[in-house]
């Protein structure tokens, strides 16, 4: 069973389809941009975890990484993927406790996705989200060079969320990183109004950051064409 502490974050592991989510602010939501030239970046993972590893190695690089032998294990039911999460981890200095969740393939039952969030269960303070955020998005940028017109930096979506950052290395693997305000105990759009033409407070957020073996054929149960 999963504890409560970890079921919000296990509900945000869903494997990311392409970008989605969001964070907006240091480039004025400019978009696509092309990050400086340098080393090619290579994603292939989170820390001591790989994609491609099965479920004992993943479990023996957590162990390596923070010491957990058991990590909580639960399924998606609906991509029919497994979960394994490590609950209240602080991996930067003055950041909430994050929950780090990897995502095994539905057919595979290999690595194909980690993500690392903070502020599940309704947010945490906002403003070590957002320095938490604005801190990752300089070290990607610093990271390497990423696949021509994949990377995008601070962009506001439709749905108020803002994609922080996004980037794909040349074998398309992609890091995806997305940011929730949260205004007065519930999801708010950017720019949203209340009370008139007063807008909600942001008070919290949520930080998601996703690394991607293969956003664009992921592996996750799906219904092909004509079967129904």
């Amino acid at each position: 069973m999963i504890r409560k502490s970890l079921v919000a974050a296990v509900l945000a592991s869903a494997v990311v389809f392409g970008a989605s989510g969001a964070f907006a602010e240091s480039n004025g939501g400019q978009g696509a941009v092309e990050a400086p030239k340098k080393e090619p970046a290579v994603i292939d993972g989170f820390r001591s975890a790989t994609f491609g590893m099965s479920e004992s190695e993943v479990k023996k690089a957590i162990k390596a990484d923070f010491g957990v032998s058991d990590p909580t294990k639960a399924s998606n039911d609906v991509e029919r993927t497994t979960i394994l999460a490590v609950a209240g981890k602080t991996l930067m200095p003055d950041t909430p406790p994050a929950t780090i969740s990897y995502i095994l393939g539905a057919s595979s039952a290999k690595l194909i996705q980690v993500n690392v969030v903070w502020g599940e269960n309704g947010g945490a303070d906002v403003r070590p989200v957002s320095a938490t955020a604005k801190a990752l998005v300089s070290y990607f940028l610093g990271k390497g060079s990423y696949a021509k017109d994949s990377v995008i930096v601070n962009q506001t979506l439709p749905n108020g969320s803002v994609l922080a950052f996004r980037g794909a290395d040349a074998k398309g693997h992609m890091v995806v990183m997305n940011f929730f305000p949260i205004a007065e105990g519930k999801d708010a759009k950017a720019g949203a109004k209340a009370d008139g033409d007063k807008a909600p407070q942001v008070t919290k957020a949520m930080l998601r950051l996703s690394y991607v073996a293969s956003p664009g054929n992921p592996d996750v149960f799906h219904i092909d064409k004509g079967q129904f």
